[in-house]
């Protein structure tokens, strides 16, 4: 049981795309703006779980969904990237901040994907938990966490941000564009 927690809590807290624009957006907006994007986050993690309970097996032996969701993940990460280094504090361009944003984030998120059938199919736990549901809900909650965690981290860098936001930016762009490409190794 402790080795599921400690996947859900590393794969949760460790940085991918979506904690890095939850980064982002509580520099940009602050925790509270950037509910919205938290919140699309939590709805794109649950649909994928969902996706991934049902549909594990097929979405393991289908390449071509997997190619196809490469090169979705991979156009939208670079989309993302280019907001983000032409971004200037204090811009409220809702592209990199919104509701529907986390939402689409999360559902071309590769490392979601694995995150959910990883967690859902290859730990057995005891009782309740071993349960379906219980470990799709336990993976939402801890994941959506790890977002939130993000975000209030990146409020608490405001001030160094709006100091430096063009070299923070730049440095957020390459690790975006590194994990668009890093999708294809």
């Amino acid at each position: 049981m402790s080795a599921f927690f400690i996947f859900v809590f590393v794969m949760s807290f460790t940085p991918g795309p979506n904690t890095m624009m939850a980064m982002v957006s509580g520099q940009q907006r602050g925790f509270r703006s950037s509910l919205r994007l938290n919140i699309g986050m939590l709805f794109g993690m649950g649909f994928m779980g969902l996706m991934g309970a049902l549909f594990a097996h097929w979405l393991q032996s289908t390449p071509t969904f997997l190619t196809v969701m490469k090169v979705v993940g991979s156009a939208y990460l670079m989309y993302l990237a280019y907001h983000i280094f032409i971004s200037h504090p204090g811009e409220t361009d809702d592209s990199t901040g919104g509701f529907r944003t986390g939402m689409l984030l999360q559902l071309t998120n590769i490392k979601g994907y694995l995150y959910f059938i990883t967690g859902l199919g290859a730990f057995s736990l005891t009782g309740i938990l071993n349960d379906m549901p219980v470990k799709w809900l336990l993976m939402v909650l801890i994941g959506s966490l790890g977002t939130f965690a993000w975000t209030v981290c990146g409020q608490m860098m405001s001030r160094f941000y709006h100091q430096y936001y063009r070299a923070f930016n730049t440095a957020i762009t390459l690790l975006l564009t590194f994990a668009a490409v890093d999708l294809w190794r």
